[in-house]
C-alpha cells in the first residue's frame, strides 16, 4: 500500500473537521425543519414552510446525503490517525493531492471512483 507522508496528511485534518462541523450544523437545521413541518397541519400555510411531501422528501434526501458525507469525513479522520490517509481503499495507490484538496474525504482515486459509480469496483479484502 502506498502511503502519504504524515506531514502531508496532517494539513487535511482541519478542513475535515470544518466539513464535519458544517455538515453537522446543516443536518441539525434540516432535522428541526422536518420536525417543525411534521407538527404543522396540512394547508397552504404549512406548504409555505416546506411541509408538503415533495419538500419533505428533499429534506430527508439532504439529511441522508449529509449523514453519508459525515461518515466519510469521520472515516478520513480515522485514516489520518492510522497513517493510512491518502491511499485509495480499492487499489491502494496514492490519491492525488489535488483530488484530496478538492474532496478531502475521498476514499478512492479517480479511476476507482468511476468504477464504484458504475457498480464495478472490486475491493481488496486483505
Amino acid at each position: 500500500m502506498a502511503k502519504l507522508l504524515k506531514s502531508k496528511q496532517k494539513p487535511f485534518k482541519a478542513p475535515l473537521l470544518a466539513i464535519l462541523k458544517k455538515v453537522g450544523g446543516k443536518l441539525e437545521h434540516l432535522e428541526e425543519a422536518i420536525l417543525l413541518a411534521a407538527g404543522e397541519g396540512k394547508g397552504s400555510e404549512a406548504d409555505e414552510f416546506g411541509a408538503d411531501s415533495y419538500s419533505r422528501e428533499q429534506q430527508l434526501g439532504l439529511i441522508e446525503n449529509g449523514d453519508e458525507i459525515k461518515g466519510f469525513v469521520i472515516e478520513a479522520l480515522s485514516r489520518i490517525n492510522d497513517g493510512a490517509f491518502g491511499s485509495c481503499l480499492a487499489c491502494e495507490k496514492l490519491i492525488p493531492l489535488k483530488r484530496l484538496e478538492v474532496l478531502p474525504y475521498a476514499q478512492y482515486c479517480v479511476p476507482c471512483q468511476e468504477l464504484d459509480e458504475k457498480g464495478e469496483l472490486q475491493l481488496n479484502e486483505s
